[in-house]
Order: structure tokens, then sequence, then C-alpha cells
């Protein structure tokens, strides 16, 4: 499998990690002893998944595959805008 396909299968992933980490206040007291917090984690895993999304870009053959880049980048840089801001405003908040 290429690198667009994986792209898309982590920005489908993405979602649900952060749904998961946004409603499970229990996961916060577990990386409170790292002193990470599970947002920026999140953010990361969404970063890469968004630069493999840009570098998919260059397999694009025809339109399914065209279609799976501009769906992970849109979903991965939507994601990327609202932990972004939920850890601005939260550090603001501090």
């Amino acid at each position: 499998m290429n690198v667009n396909v994986w792209s898309f299968i982590g920005a489908l992933l993405c979602i649900p990690l952060f749904l998961f980490t946004i409603f499970t206040p229990s996961i916060f007291k577990l990386f409170q002893m790292t002193g990470t917090h599970p947002l920026n984690i999140v953010f990361g895993i969404t970063l890469v998944v968004f630069f493999l999304g840009l570098v998919g870009f260059k397999d694009m053959r025809e339109w399914k595959s065209i279609s799976r880049s501009i769906v992970s980048l849109l979903l991965t840089a939507l994601l990327m805008v609202i932990i972004g801001s939920i850890i601005i405003v939260g550090s603001l908040l501090k």
C-alpha cells in the first residue's frame, strides 16, 4: 500500500483518538505523571498524518487517490485547527 492510503487510514483514526481523549477524563490523570497533555500527543500524530497526506499527493493517478488525499488533508487540517484552538485557549486560561 502507498502513502496515500496510509494517510487516509491515519486521518480516519485520528478522529476517534481525539474524541476518546476529549471525553475520557481518566486519561488526563494517566498523563499527569508525564507532564504532557494528551491533546499535544494527538496533535503531533495528526501533524504527522497531515504531512503523510501531503507526500501522498505524488502518487495520484486516478480520481480515487485524488479524493482520498484531499479528504485526508481536509480532515487532518480541520482536526489540527480544532486541537490547536483548544490548546491555545486552554493555555491562556491557565
